[in-house]
């Protein structure tokens, strides 16, 4: 799972892909609560044996996204992505709801 910032408009993931791509791409971005699904074109580089993969996506707080890039009919890479400010060692769901006396 890839973790991004919900105050960014512009990510970029590292990732080791299945095959290293040459042609254009297409990321498919489906929301995991509300099933829409986003299609977009990433920017690509590959060196030292990642890939860095950019592009545009606006979440709030706490969105869950299932990713498929592909290149053709061929799956580049797959994962999930999660947007938060907090820091993945100390997430807490209820951060900022309750208030302790």
């Amino acid at each position: 799972m890839k973790v991004l910032l919900p105050s960014l408009t512009t990510h970029t993931i590292t990732t080791e892909p299945r095959f290293f791509p040459t042609l254009a791409l297409d990321m498919e971005l489906k929301n995991e609560a509300t099933g829409v699904i986003t299609n977009v074109v990433p920017s690509y580089v590959t060196a030292f044996g990642v890939t860095k993969f950019t592009f545009d996506l606006t979440g709030a707080e706490s969105d869950r996204y299932s990713v498929k890039i592909t290149q053709g009919s061929e799956v580049v890479y797959r994962c999930k992505l999660f947007f938060t400010e907090q820091t993945p060692q100390d997430y807490k769901v209820t951060k900022g709801l309750y208030n302790y006396a």
